[in-house]
């Protein structure tokens, strides 16, 4: 099975869903301009809600790691891009 970009995105989206309701969770929106490619998948890099809506820096999520969703669908979850290894 291969994933196209919709069906990853609902895939990460689900998977904010279930973070948010973990304690310490908030609602949290995908920044779609930020969405990243490659050829084992899509990285998707998100913020709080209240961020995005009100531009508070108290409300910013810092450190957090896009979610990234595997073309097979086999990986869903928090995963640092692999151009930034590299690059660093």
């Amino acid at each position: 099975m291969t994933l196209d970009l919709v069906t990853a995105k609902r895939m990460a989206l689900e998977y904010l869903a279930e973070q948010q309701t973990k304690p310490g969770g908030v609602p949290y929106s995908i920044v779609d301009s930020r969405i990243v490619e490659d050829d084992e998948g899509w990285y998707f890099p998100y913020q709080s809600v209240e961020f995005l809506t009100t531009g508070d820096m108290n409300a910013s999520l810092v450190g957090n790691w896009p979610i990234f969703v595997r073309r097979d669908g086999l990986h869903v979850g928090p995963c640092r891009p692999e151009k930034w290894l590299r690059r660093n």
